[in-house]
């Protein structure tokens, strides 16, 4: 039945101006758009993301407006992106970060402030990355049962360049998360990934798994990148296979080194925390440890302040490549240790700074890992 409707699709698409036009995606990417309907990257701007809203309301204002958080926030509203002026529309709401804004970045140029990221201007023709496919393909079918039957092996309604080294690096995602410094040269995200070709992990990777069902409805395949966005927003049972936990028993307690095998620190942004909690089942009893928390605190003049403040840390106990956390419970023999690492979107304290406190959802734990151990 798909192969009936084939030509009015290519006849509906020669008619679509593909800028910022993610419905038209949804036609081919049924379930590729519904992921990305539902993550961080849709949900990335001030009327659709109640975090980052309240953080633009409690921003000083200056001549530029929004137009340095819409370069990532909403680089698909021009108006913002461009005049610095904030309205509710069309693209704020259904497209801050469209699929084709993504798919057109050729290039990611390095700053001192924050990176920039170079879009191509070849018209209907898209980035992406799989294996054994580098190199620019046009449509082609191959035919079976003596011609009878055409089945469609790349896009027909726009052309797909495989050949972009940064979609198999990872390095596109840092035209935006990289590092963002304020007016005082300081960086207030912390999320500076180490792109490096011999690195099996990327963000890509960790991000953006194979999961299940078909990439495109006109050419069905197995699996396809998860563009729901595994984080923060949408935790992935496949994140944690890029931590792991190792428990050293001593005669004060015991330490459980972690080791981060992503390309960045974690929990790094501003008002976030994570959180390793741990829990020893003994004789039929529950004992809770006090948990470790992993934070990094932005200070002025030694007291902590709002990120477009900051000019020095008060605190800082990422996870960065291994991280040693100490318990001072001793571990005896019979003992079921749990450890659970998660983190919170916003915290607590957070949540009061911002006035969001009303709603758990930001402040709730959220797993990211959990291992048991016997002893």
């Amino acid at each position: 039945m798909r192969f009936l409707v084939l030509p009015f699709l290519i006849s509906f698409f020669a008619t679509v101006l593909f800028a910022n036009e993610s419905k038209v995606c949804q036609k081919c990417h049924p379930i590729i758009f519904e992921e990305y309907y539902q993550s961080s990257h849709r949900n990335a701007s001030v009327y659709n993301n109640p975090i980052h809203a309240a953080m633009w309301d409690a921003h000083p204002k200056d001549e530029k407006g929004y137009a340095s958080c819409a370069k990532c926030h909403s680089p698909g509203d021009e108006k913002s992106l461009k005049q610095g002026i904030l309205t509710r529309n069309e693209t704020q709401v259904q497209e801050p970060i469209s699929c084709v804004y993504c798919h057109n970045i050729k290039e990611v140029e390095e700053g001192e402030e924050s990176n920039t990221n170079i879009l191509s201007d070849k018209h209907r023709e898209f980035y992406t990355a799989e294996k054994g496919k580098k190199g620019n393909v046009s449509f082609k079918t191959e035919k079976s049962w003596f011609g009878l039957v055409k089945e469609p092996k790349s896009s027909p309604f726009h052309k797909i360049n495989y050949d972009n080294e940064n979609f198999y690096s990872g390095n596109v995602c840092m035209g935006c998360h990289s590092h963002v410094n304020n007016e005082h040269s300081f960086d207030i995200t912390m999320l500076d990934a180490v792109i490096n070709e011999k690195d099996e992990n990327s963000c890509v990777t960790c991000h953006m798994p194979q999961v299940v069902g078909s990439k495109v409805s006109i050419n069905e395949t197995k699996t396809h990148a998860f563009h729901g966005i595994a984080g923060i927003y949408h935790m992935n049972d496949k994140m944690g296979e890029y931590i792991d936990f190792k428990v050293t028993k001593k005669a004060q307690g015991f330490d459980v080194l972690i080791t981060n095998k992503s390309n960045h620190a974690l929990f790094g942004q501003a008002l976030r925390a994570g959180s390793l909690k741990a829990t020893i089942l003994r004789d039929g009893k529950i004992i809770t440890l006090e948990p470790f928390v992993f934070e990094r605190l932005l200070a002025k003049d030694g007291k902590e302040v709002m990120p477009w403040s900051a000019n020095s840390l008060l605190k800082d106990t990422l996870i960065y490549a291994k991280k040693e956390v100490p318990f001072s419970t001793v571990l005896k023999a019979g003992d079921k240790l749990t450890l659970t690492l998660g983190v919170q979107r916003i915290t607590e304290e957070g949540a009061k700074k911002l006035g969001l406190e009303a709603n758990k959802e930001f402040t709730k734990f959220r797993v990211l890992k959990s291992e048991k151990f016997d002893f």
